[in-house]
């Protein structure tokens, strides 16, 4: 693939936006972070894996759960204070 971009001003900075097609054949996301490597006058992007762990599904936390399994109800005692509701 081969395509020609401008680059751009953004704030104090310069930015250079890339096609939909190349950021898809290579595979990343949208804010995906990469590192940048400087090699003479030609300027590489490299994704970085994500080290930020995956949160699970709440599917995947009740996995297993049976009523068996599942500890009855807390009895804290009557409501006080602002825990009471008054119609």
């Amino acid at each position: 693939m081969l395509y020609t971009q401008h680059t751009q001003q953004w704030g104090n900075g310069t930015g250079i936006r890339l096609p939909k097609k190349v950021l898809q054949a290579a595979g990343w996301q949208d804010n995906q972070t990469v590192s940048i490597n400087l090699h003479g006058s030609s300027i590489t992007l490299t994704p970085v894996k994500s080290t930020k762990r995956q949160l699970p599904t709440l599917e995947q936390l009740l996995e297993g759960a049976t009523p068996e399994k599942v500890a009855g109800q807390w009895d804290w005692g009557a409501d006080r204070g602002n825990e009471i509701i008054r119609d």
